[in-house]
């Protein structure tokens, strides 16, 4: 009798849980989405790219895999589409470029793919449509990036599938996580098979995703204070240091190497700086600009766009997506395509015989 009723207490407590976590994770919903939210549940997810139905394999292992042509729908809550030729925006690019077509291509990561903002609210929609309305040249600029790419796929993937389009001006934002990490092996999710395990459905948990990005940044914030593990658990001996240096160099290298391959080749290539909504210490932060000052006196592109100085007292946390994912909203897409328009309409002003008076 005893083990019969702490079984069914068991069991009241397992099912008042599980109703609780359904309750916050339907509330999480509603608040940043709406009730459709709610009744599409499988269709809302906070998935990475890299499990999701919009990438496939690419033959290069360099590179892993690339945009999948022709895929629409709800990207982190946003809706994305894919075109035929394999990148997000207009459905109506060709690889040839149109009569008086001025085209620039974008390369980068999720944040200039725009994850989480829908194809019209993206920086670099917003720009084309600025240049289409200031000046008489028709522009196109075709985004390119790809989320979760790191220097080498960015330049793998250029000669391999973006050169074909022949831009006049090649877009490179530099962010410092472009640089730091190496590009992991990505394992493709077969999403073609219903996945058993409960583990694969967490995933789309918003709040179990909010709950882990939480966790992982007061983890971070113990190792910068040093109050959490000894030095060595959290890779500070000289040894792992300088290893980590040597790994950010490798990755700087990298791209210089693509700069200047382009160049080369006749690209103009301008480089954006564009401010982000991660935390970094002053003492990081003033490592990030003396890296950056000497990097570009090495690098030497065609032209610099600096916008950090200008917005990034302009944005906070409450610009990111939802909480467990730090991605830019449709509002800091706003103040990019701002930031970058004036030096690149009047680089373009100069480069277009056209426009010249």
């Amino acid at each position: 009798m005893n083990l019969s009723t702490s079984s069914f207490k068991m069991l009241r407590i397992a099912i008042a849980l599980i109703s609780l976590f359904f309750v916050a994770e339907a509330s999480f919903r509603y608040y940043y989405f709406g009730v459709e939210a709610i009744y599409r549940f499988w269709t809302y997810s906070p998935r990475g790219v890299t499990i999701s139905k919009f990438v496939e394999a690419d033959k290069n292992p360099t590179i892993g895999y690339k945009l999948s042509p022709n895929k629409r729908g709800l990207f982190k809550a946003a809706y994305l589409s894919v075109n035929s030729l394999g990148f997000r925006g207009n459905s109506k690019s060709t690889i040839d470029k149109p009569a008086h077509t001025y085209r620039i291509t974008l390369l980068g990561a999720s944040f200039d793919m725009g994850a989480g903002v829908s194809n019209v609210q993206t920086y670099a929609y917003l720009l084309e449509q600025r240049l289409n309305n200031t000046l008489s040249q028709h522009f196109e600029i075709q985004n390119h990036a790809v989320g979760g790419y790191k220097a080498l796929q960015i330049e793998g993937a250029f000669w391999q599938n973006v050169e074909k389009f022949k831009p006049d001006l090649i877009l490179l934002p530099v962010y410092p996580k472009l640089f730091n990490n190496k590009s992991p092996p990505h394992q493709l999710s077969d999403l073609s098979k219903f996945c058993f395990e409960i583990r694969c459905h967490l995933q789309d948990s918003f709040l179990l995703n909010a709950l882990r990005h939480l966790a992982r940044d007061a983890t971070r914030n113990l190792n910068k204070n040093r109050l959490f593990g000894n030095k060595k658990h959290w890779i500070s001996t000289t040894t792992e240091k300088q290893q980590i240096n040597k790994g950010q160099k490798k990755y700087n290298e990298v791209f210089k190497r693509f700069i200047n391959n382009l160049k080369a080749a006749g690209y103009k290539v301008v480089i954006l700086r564009l401010p982000t909504l991660d935390s970094y210490t002053r003492r990081q932060r003033k490592k990030i600009n003396r890296s950056w000052k000497q990097w570009l006196k090495e690098v030497k592109p065609t032209l610099v766009i600096d916008t950090s100085y200008e917005i990034k007292s302009r944005i906070s946390l409450n610009d990111r997506l939802y909480l467990g994912d730090n991605h830019p909203n449709s509002r800091v897409h706003s103040l990019y395509a701002d930031a970058i328009y004036p030096s690149l309409t009047s680089f373009i002003q100069k480069d277009l015989p056209e426009e010249k008076d």
